[in-house]
This record gives structure tokens, C-alpha cells and sequence, in this order.
């Protein structure tokens, strides 16, 4: 595996059930791995009777993987490809998605997923950084951006923390596995993403600001048009940008960016 995925491959027994717990999946239900590397959670899945497909960018890893898993080899379905660069059409879904994910491709994986219709659950493993930013609250230094892409296609929790002794080798710091439950209907509709986005983005490139401040002059709109419209959502105008939630930002962009 190159070692620019930054890969850790799962070792620890007792991590390696319970994220396959997470998956909570059972006989016959479809699950899509992502990475398997050396089948430390393809086995565990398969065991559940679930029919596994795995998707594994490097060659060798993906050639052994069927003897990793022995007889349950049967149940496995192998893409030896880039997730990234899949077509992701021409999976039948719906799957529960599960992978221990490198470190350097973590959030374009996850912002490719979110994008996708195809699942109906995912138990993700992340750099703990990451996965306490993508499930970040209100108000806290990690909710930004990537907590927004969230939300807006999914409801997400931090379920597990596996410390650095669990992986060979061991990474630098602790990991967070997060599960996601798809929402059947986004948060935002089509027509509402350009203008949510592009207030969303403008304000958290300076995030330390006022927020109805920064909007103003990127917007070039009058700043008191742009209070009364943060007063509308109910939102203070002195707020920053970590300090709106989602349906305010909804709410700014109709406003702002009709």
C-alpha cells in the first residue's frame, strides 16, 4: 500500500468487532467496504453472512484477499479500483458502507459518499481530528464546512475512539469512527446549494469576524440589509460563522442570494 494513503491496517480483535458491530449488518444485506486491506473487517462482516463487496485500490492486497477470508470467500466481491475513481452507477445499493479509511483521502471519500445515493448507513474511520469535525455542533471550533456537508445529506455521530496501539503500524494519533445514517431527503434542495455554499464558504474563510460583516462586503450589499436579513433568521448580529446553524444559513441564502 503506498504510503502516501497514509494506511493503518487494524490489528486490535477487540476494535476490529466493534466497528463491525457498527455495521450492524446480517445475513444477505449488502455492505461495500471501502480499503479492506488485509481483511481484518472483511472477515468480521462476512461472518455476520452479509455479502461483501470490497473495493481495493492496491493490487496486491486485493489479489490476496480471498485467501484472507477463507470460505467466506464465496460471499465477497472484489473491485480492485480507486473509490475516488469509480462509477459509483453501476453499484446496485442500497449498501451499508464500512471502511477504515487512509488518513489522507478520508474527507474526499466521504464528500464522494454523500454525494451518492447508494447507501443507507456508514461506519467510517477517520483521524480523530477529522471525525470530530465532521460531526461537530454548534458553536465549537471544529463545526465548519465539512460539518455543514454533513448535515446537509446526513445525521452523523462519533461512536468509537481506537487508540494508535490498535493499527501496524501505529499512527501518531488516535482515530474516531463515525456512523452516518443517510437522510431520504437532503436538507438542502437543489435550487438552495449555490447560494448556501458560497455565504457558508465566504464567512468561514474568516471565521474569527463577524459574520453579517464579512457577508456584507464580499456581497457588496448594504451592511444593514444584511443585519435585518441575519435578524430574520434569528440570528445575532454580532454572530460568527461558527455560531449559525444550518437552517439560518438556509434561511441567509434566500435572503441574500435570491
Amino acid at each position: 500500500m503506498p504510503r502516501r494513503l497514509g494506511q493503518h491496517f487494524l490489528r486490535d480483535e477487540g476494535a476490529r468487532d466493534d466497528v463491525a458491530g457498527l455495521a450492524n449488518a446480517g445475513p444477505g444485506d449488502a455492505v461495500l467496504e471501502i480499503g479492506p486491506g488485509r481483511g481484518a473487517l472483511t472477515g468480521r462482516l462476512l461472518a455476520t453472512g452479509a455479502k461483501v463487496t470490497a473495493i481495493e485500490l492496491d493490487d496486491i492486497l486485493a489479489s490476496k484477499l480471498p485467501g484472507m477470508v477463507g470460505d467466506a470467500a464465496k460471499n465477497l466481491h472484489i473491485i480492485n479500483e480507486d473509490f475516488l475513481r469509480l462509477d459509483l452507477r453501476a453499484l446496485p445499493g442500497p449498501y451499508v458502507v464500512v471502511g477504515n479509511l487512509p488518513y489522507a483521502v478520508g474527507t474526499p471519500i466521504l464528500q464522494r459518499l454523500l454525494e451518492w445515493d447508494g447507501w443507507s448507513r456508514a461506519v467510517l474511520m477517520f483521524q480523530l481530528e477529522v471525525a470530530e469535525r465532521i460531526v461537530a455542533k454548534l458553536g465549537g471550533a471544529d463545526y465548519g464546512l465539512l460539518s455543514l456537508s454533513v448535515l446537509a445529506r446526513a445525521d452523523a455521530e462519533l461512536a468509537l475512539t481506537v487508540p494508535p496501539s490498535a493499527f501496524m503500524p501505529p499512527p501518531a494519533v488516535d482515530s474516531g469512527v463515525v456512523v452516518l445514517t443517510r437522510l431520504k431527503t437532503p436538507r438542502l434542495s437543489e435550487s438552495e446549494q449555490k447560494g448556501f455554499w458560497r455565504l457558508a464558504k465566504t464567512a468561514f474563510t474568516q471565521r474569527r469576524k463577524m459574520a453579517a460583516g464579512v457577508l456584507a462586503k464580499a456581497l457588496g450589499r448594504p451592511r444593514a440589509e444584511v443585519d435585518a436579513a441575519f435578524t430574520a433568521a434569528g440570528i445575532g448580529v454580532s454572530a460568527r460563522a461558527e455560531e449559525i446553524p444550518f437552517d439560518a444559513w438556509r434561511s441567509l441564502a434566500r435572503a441574500l442570494c435570491p
